[in-house]
């Protein structure tokens, strides 16, 4: 590798690098104006749409008007989600006390087993929610179903996103200043690298069989 390869590779790296933290910080900046509990939801559907540009190849896009934009739009419909996703992880959540708490036996450890199965479930199809949202238009259960349906019915997807999220988890404890940093963005954007393959493989399905209907 010459002189030229690597200032190229560096300053690709850099640019890289400044990108994700100003998109991290304009999400951190967008939870706080939503007074934290009602900025998170449209705050990271903001994130995702600008990480969706990214996979997309248009890496060059204006990251706060962007963001922005998804956030006036998002902030009422993804709240709405927000408060269904809570509703059903507490309803689990309490379940899970419930049966920890009072019952004992094979059957009971099935049972808290099954429940926190559906938990974990749970928040695989939250953090699926918001790449449904920026690259489909649905109605609001149409968004809720189908990040249920991806999290059920493609485990390796759901694998790669779990594996994607420990590895993130493992840089901030090892540099809990990578916080500031890298926490929202670096998951956000590998779950829209891969759940946009996943999509483009349903998309093309679909175009299929239009086509085949057609004909």
């Amino acid at each position: 590798m010459n002189k030229v390869e690597k200032i190229d590779k560096f300053f690709v790296a850099s640019q890289w690098l400044i990108r994700f933290v100003w998109a991290n910080l304009v999400w951190m900046f967008l939870i706080i104006i939503g007074l934290g509990i009602f900025g998170f939801m449209p705050a990271t559907a903001a994130l995702f749409a600008v990480t969706r540009k990214w996979s997309q190849k248009d890496i060059d896009i204006a990251i706060w008007p962007t963001a922005w934009k998804a956030y006036k739009k998002a902030f009422l419909e993804t709240n709405i989600a927000g408060l269904c996703f809570a509703g059903i992880l507490g309803f689990l959540y309490v379940d899970l006390r419930i049966v920890f708490a009072t019952m004992n036996g094979l059957v009971s450890s099935l049972l808290y087993f099954f429940l926190f199965f559906l938990f974990a479930m749970t928040l695989l199809a939250l953090v699926n929610y918001f790449s449904v949202y920026a690259h489909f238009i649905y109605p609001l259960r149409g968004y809720i179903m189908q990040s249920f349906l991806l999290a059920f019915t493609s485990w390796k997807t759901s694998l790669l996103l779990i594996a994607g999220f420990g590895v993130a988890v493992y840089l901030i404890a090892q540099v809990p200043a990578l916080v500031l940093f890298i926490s929202g963005v670096l998951p956000a954007y590998w779950v829209m690298k891969v759940n946009l393959i996943r999509f483009q493989k349903m998309q093309a399905k679909m175009t299929a069989q239009s086509a085949e209907s057609v004909a």
